[in-house]
C-alpha cells in the first residue's frame, strides 16, 4: 500500500495547489457571498436566457452565441443581452412604452431571484443607447442567414430569387437633432411639425423578410436611396419596383451587379411612347434600344466619369397590358424589364409586377401593425437602430411564419402576420418556464407553430376597401403655432392665433 502525504498526491499523482481558484464566497463576509451568488447567477442567465421571447428563439438566436457576440464583459441589469431581449418585446408589444419594457426586466429579475432595478426608466433609455451597432448587425445577419436557409425551389419564380424595393417615411420626435438631420416638411412653420425621415427597404419575396433598410430626409427622392440598395443584389435576382426607379442609371447598376428587373414605366417615358419603334415580340411586347441621356438632363446628380461609365445603350423589353384601377376604369399599364429573352412569358412578367404590391403590405405591417408611425427616438442614432431592431424583429416574426406555411402547406404568404404576432406575445411568457428543457421547449414551439399554421389570410376577390375611415375623430383644432405660443379658450373646441 502507497503512503500518502498531504500535498505528494495519491500513487504518484500529482495535486494542485490546495488555494487555486479559492471561491471568494468562502471566509467572507455576507455581504461578499451574496455578491459573489448574484455573479454566479447571472453567468448562468448569460448562458441560458431569462427571456421568454430569447427561448422561443433559442434555434436562430443561441444564448451561447449572444454571449459570443456582446461586446460587455459585465453582465448586469441593463446589459447587451437584456437590453436586446426588452426592446425586442417592446417592439412586438405594439411601439409598447419604456416602462413596460422595465416591466419585462424587472419581471425577469424577481422570477430568478434577482435584485429587482427601480423604476426609473432612465437607465433602462441608456442601456438602448449604449447597444452596439455591429452587435445587432450580426444578429439580422444570422436571422437572415436562417430565413435564407429555409427558402425552398418552390419559393422561386423560374429560378429568380424575386425582391421588391420601395420607400416610406416616419416621423421622429421633435428635438433639435433630430430636426437638423432629418428636417419636417417646408410648408409646416417651425415647432408645428416633426422630424420626417425617410426609409427606403428591399424585401425578399422569396421568404418575406426585410434584407435591408436605408434612411434620408424626409424631402429626398426614393430613387436616391434606392440607389444603395443595389449593393445587396446579386446573380439571380430579380428585383421588382414602382414607376420612381424607373432611371437608366439604375437600371444600368442593378444589370452591373448581374441581377434582373421588372419595373413600371415612368410616366414621362410612357407619355411619349411610340409603340411602333423596335421589334415587335408580340402584340402586346416590344423590344427596344434605350440610350444614355446626356449628362445635363440628370443635373449632376452623378459625376461625369461616373456617368460616361455607364454602357452607351441598353436593351430593354415593355410589356403593355390594361388593368383594372380603383375606380372600376380600364387603364394601360407598361412595365420594362431587362430579361429580354422570349423563353420569359411576358403575360407572366407583367403577372409578377403585381407582386410588387406585397411590400406595400409589409411597410404597413411595420408601420400600422406594429404601431411604428411615430419613432420615439430623440437623435438621428437611435432612429437608425430603432429602424434595425424592427428588422430583427419583423424577420423573426418571418422565420415562425416560414414553419407554419410548410407545416400548413401554404406560401409564406398566405399567413397572417398579425396571427402570428398576437399567438408570439401571448405564449412568450410560457417559454420562459420551459428553459434548460430542450424537449419541453421543442414540444412547446411545435404547438405555437401548429396554431400560426391556421392563422390564414382569407382572400376574398372583390372586395371593395375604401380609403376611408369610419371613425370620426376629436373636433381638436391644429397646433398652428409653438406650443408656448399657442393661446387655448377653455370649453371651447376653437382657438385663437397668438399676438
Amino acid at each position: 500500500m502507497t503512503e500518502s502525504r498531504p500535498g505528494s498526491g495519491i500513487a504518484g499523482v500529482k495535486q494542485q495547489p490546495v488555494l487555486t481558484h479559492f471561491p471568494s464566497h468562502v471566509l467572507a463576509t455576507s455581504r461578499r457571498r451574496h455578491q459573489a451568488a448574484i455573479r454566479l447567477q447571472r453567468r448562468t442567465l448569460a448562458t441560458q436566457s431569462h427571456s421568454g421571447y430569447g427561448v422561443m428563439f433559442e434555434d436562430v438566436l443561441p444564448s451561447s452565441v449572444l454571449c459570443e457576440l456582446d461586446p460587455t464583459r459585465r453582465q448586469r441589469h441593463f446589459g447587451h443581452l437584456p437590453g436586446f431581449w426588452a426592446w425586442l418585446a417592446q417592439i412586438l408589444e405594439g411601439n409598447a412604452s419604456c416602462s413596460k419594457a422595465l416591466g419585462f426586466i424587472q419581471s425577469w429579475c424577481a422570477a430568478r431571484g434577482l435584485p429587482v432595478p427601480a423604476s426609473d426608466t432612465g437607465a433602462y433609455c441608456r442601456a438602448r443607447a449604449r447597444l452596439d451597432e455591429e452587435f445587432l448587425n450580426s444578429i439580422a445577419s444570422r436571422i437572415d442567414a436562417a430565413l435564407q436557409a429555409r427558402t425552398h425551389s418552390s419559393d422561386l419564380w423560374n429560378g429568380f430569387t424575386v425582391k421588391a424595393i420601395d420607400g416610406s417615411s416616419g416621423k421622429l420626435m421633435d428635438t433639435p437633432a433630430n430636426q437638423e438631420a432629418y428636417p419636417q416638411p417646408s410648408v409646416q412653420r417651425p415647432g408645428c411639425g416633426f422630424p420626417v425621415m425617410a426609409v427606403s427597404g428591399l424585401l425578399n419575396l422569396s421568404h418575406g423578410g426585410w434584407e435591408a433598410f436605408v434612411t434620408a430626409p424626409g424631402n429626398a427622392h426614393d430613387l436616391a436611396a434606392g440607389t444603395k440598395l443595389i449593393e445587396h443584389l446579386g446573380e439571380g435576382d430579380l428585383l421588382l419596383a414602382d414607376r420612381a426607379y424607373c432611371a437608366y442609371r439604375f437600371i444600368s447598376a442593378i444589370r452591373a451587379k448581374g441581377a434582373h428587373a421588372v419595373i413600371r414605366l415612368h410616366q414621362q417615358r410612357e407619355a411619349v411612347l411610340d409603340w411602333r419603334k423596335g421589334r415587335k415580340i408580340g402584340p402586346h411586347e416590344r423590344l427596344v434600344i434605350w440610350r444614355r441621356p446626356m449628362f445635363s438632363s440628370v443635373s449632376g446628380t452623378l459625376p461625369r466619369e461616373e456617368w460616361e461609365a455607364l454602357p452607351e445603350e441598353m436593351a430593354v423589353r415593355l410589356i403593355r397590358f390594361n388593368y383594372e384601377d380603383r375606380s372600376g376604369c380600364k387603364r394601360p399599364l407598361t412595365v420594362v424589364t431587362t430579361l429580354t429573352d422570349a423563353r420569359c412569358d411576358g403575360v407572366e412578367l407583367h403577372a409578377l409586377y403585381v407582386r410588387r404590391w406585397e411590400i406595400e403590405l409589409r411597410l404597413r405591417d411595420i408601420k400600422t401593425t406594429l404601431g411604428f408611425e411615430m419613432i420615439a427616438a430623440r437623435t438621428p442614432e437611435m432612429a437608425h437602430k430603432t429602424v434595425l431592431m424592427l428588422r430583427i424583429a419583423y424577420n423573426l416574426l418571418r422565420l415562425l411564419m416560414q414553419r407554419a406555411a410548410a407545416q400548413a402547406g401554404q406560401t409564406v404568404g398566405s399567413v397572417s402576420f398579425k396571427g402570428v404576432l398576437d399567438l408570439v406575445t401571448t405564449m412568450h411568457e410560457s417559454f420562459r418556464h420551459r428553459a434548460g428543457m430542450p424537449r419541453r421547449r421543442k414540444a412547446h414551439l411545435g404547438l405555437l407553430i401548429e396554431m400560426a399554421a391556421c392563422r390564414l389570410i382569407d382572400v376574398r376577390p372583390g372586395r371593395k376597401e375604401p380609403r376611408a375611415v369610419k371613425r370620426r375623430p376629436k373636433p381638436f383644432a391644429l397646433l398652428t403655432a409653438p406650443r408656448r405660443e399657442f393661446v387655448e379658450i377653455p370649453h371651447r373646441s376653437t382657438y385663437r392665433k397668438p399676438a
